[in-house]
């Protein structure tokens, strides 16, 4: 009998190691998507010896294929997708009400860099293009969720780690994208979890109801 559950625990640990580690996700940029709408929020001013940030518009479109929704933005003149999945959608909208619930308890704390992954991390997929012609660049990279202090102002943050691709065809293509910061004012990050609805996206692409109730009614 000792033998057998001996036999079994050996069995059970082989098939434990063998199970292939999952894939992060990752999107089709050919897969079809719908745009959810457009916010606002910071970067960083490009080539600026002062610092400071810039507010840009952000596009969001869903993915409905892979329940991915994208931030498409432009830095540096680098055209970039930031995929988002479920579980990063979850872990944003969490992540920034314990931002919100700091913030009106004045429990944020400036100077310290480890603010910028206070509320935990999330899996993302990106995308880079460096110009129209150059190849399409991807990775899975990092995100960091919390906040930073930038010229006596705070802001929720997203912070992107880097991400390398390297090219299958050509080793002059490799490539490493640069660590990503966005900054949301409270109101700005609101905007973007309005889009992160699963109503929101559901909705996305239907065809706009007509008909037959009577304007202004109510019903089941």
């Amino acid at each position: 009998m000792k033998f057998i559950a001996i036999l079994f625990a050996v069995c059970f640990i082989c098939s434990c190691s063998s199970t292939p580690p999952e894939e992060p996700f990752s999107v089709n940029l050919d897969s079809p998507r719908f745009e959810a709408g457009s916010i606002e929020a910071h970067f960083n001013k490009s080539f600026s010896i002062t610092g400071g940030l810039k507010k840009d518009a952000v596009t969001v479109y869903y993915y409905p294929a892979e329940d991915a929704v994208c931030l498409q933005f432009n830095i540096m003149y680098v055209h970039c997708n930031q995929f988002w999945d479920r579980d990063g959608r979850d872990a944003f909208v969490s992540a920034f009400e314990r931002y919100k619930e700091e913030y009106e308890q004045r429990k944020l704390a400036k100077g310290n860099r480890k603010t910028r992954e206070m509320y935990g991390t999330a899996q993302g997929f990106f995308t880079w293009k460096k110009t129209p012609i150059s190849v399409q660049a991807y990775g899975h990279p990092k995100i960091k969720l919390g906040y930073q202090f930038n010229n006596q102002s705070v802001f929720f943050t997203v912070t992107q780690m880097e991400s390398y691709y390297e090219d299958p065809q050509t080793h002059s293509r490799n490539q490493t994208s640069p660590v990503t910061e966005i900054y949301f004012t409270r109101a700005q990050a609101e905007s973007l979890i309005a889009l992160f609805k699963k109503e929101h996206l559901q909705g996305l692409g239907l065809p706009p109801r007509t008909g037959g109730g009577g304007e202004g009614m109510d019903g089941y």
